[in-house]
Order: C-alpha cells, then structure tokens, then sequence
C-alpha cells in the first residue's frame, strides 16, 4: 500500500509540474531532467528510511524502489513521446 501511495504522489508531482512549469515558460525537456533528478532523489530518500526505520532489507528496497522511481518515469516518457511536436 506504501508503494502505491508513493507512486501516486510520483505522478501527482510529474503532472504539477509538468503543468506548473510550462505555465511558467520552462521546457519541457528542462522540467523532463528536473523531475528526473528530484524523482531520483526522493526514491533514494524513501528506501534508505524503509531500511532505517522499517528494517526492511536492501534487496527488497532495490527492487520496490525501481518499481516506484520507474512507473512515474515511464509516464513521464509516454508523454514526452505522445506529445511530441514533429
């Protein structure tokens, strides 16, 4: 349940920023690498407290952590593709 609140989370944030940023005037290449880079670090900062505080092993947090860094990036790269200009 803890994976599927924080993969939400994931895509409520690509689609802030998403619409955010290009409100703003920033590209959409530039917010891609932004959310990137911070959606990176948020899943590094979720499965190093689920090992501290939840004692969960390291193997476990790899292979939850890529399901939770992959699907938002994944919806991220389906939009780049289907919103493609060209």
């Amino acid at each position: 349940m803890h994976s599927t609140i924080i993969i939400t989370f994931g895509l409520i944030l690509l689609a802030l920023m998403l619409y955010i940023g290009e409100r703003i005037g920033f590209s959409r290449q530039t917010l891609a690498y932004s959310f990137i880079v911070l959606w990176l670090a948020l899943t590094l900062i979720n499965g190093a407290v689920g090992m501290v505080h939840a004692g969960q092993p390291l193997s476990t947090e790899l292979a939850v952590g890529s399901a939770v860094f992959g699907v938002p990036v994944a919806a991220l790269v389906l939009f780049m593709v289907l919103t493609s200009e060209g």
